[in-house]
């Protein structure tokens, strides 16, 4: 079975979180895919992050596809959400799949600095989520190439692939400061979405509107 690992902050998650991984899905063709939402984000701060029973519940909004499996396993690990520990978790539970990582390109371009790297690339393909311009698939070869040694002609090297995106236009961060700014988020998030955020009064929200 070929599985995917998507994971994340989803803080909160947005149509560009849901676009990438239907895309990858069908590309890859993927049987099912983990989207796992960190406990603590090991690669960025966040003072604003959502409780953990929100962030799962929001995603559980937006990720649809029956593909689609929400874990806790992150959540719920007493250790640290280093993705090593979540793919070994995946190895021993599921011992006959082909995992994939996905991940986006800023999160690519600073993978060897990941905990254990090179295990994970031994382990799992990683698949890249890229914006769908020359100049941005270069530098992604670039890197590969600089600071792991895989030479990846056209979209695939050892073990890494490339799959170039239109680009969403807003990011998460970006979506937390539109809310505390009173600006509309409308398309950016699920219905289902915006309306659980208001009544948790996540991110800025005082009041359901």
């Amino acid at each position: 079975m070929k599985t995917g690992i998507f994971g994340g902050t989803f803080n909160p998650p947005h149509k560009g979180h849901a676009r990438m991984i239907e895309k990858l899905t069908e590309e890859l063709g993927l049987d099912r895919v983990f989207i796992i939402p960190n406990k603590v984000p090991t690669h960025k701060r966040c003072d604003d992050l959502a409780d953990n029973s929100d962030r799962v519940a929001m995603c559980r909004l937006a990720f649809k596809n029956p593909k689609f499996e929400i874990s806790t396993m992150e959540i719920d690990r007493e250790s640290d959400s280093y993705t090593i520990y979540t793919v070994n978790e995946l190895m021993e539970k599921y011992p006959g799949d082909e995992l994939y990582l996905i991940i986006g390109s800023d999160m690519f371009l600073m993978f060897h600095k990941w905990y254990k790297h090179r295990e994970l690339l031994e382990k799992c393909r990683i698949c890249v989520a890229s914006r769908n311009t020359e100049d941005s698939i270069h530098e992604l070869r670039s890197y590969a190439f600089d600071k792991l040694g895989i030479y990846i002609k056209d979209l695939d090297g050892k073990n890494i692939h490339i799959s170039p995106l239109e680009a969403f236009s807003v990011s998460s961060g970006e979506i937390r400061e539109r809310i505390k700014n009173g600006k509309s988020i409308y398309g950016l998030c699920e219905p289902e979405i915006i309306e659980y955020m208001e009544s948790h009064r996540l991110y800025g929200y005082s009041k359901k509107q």
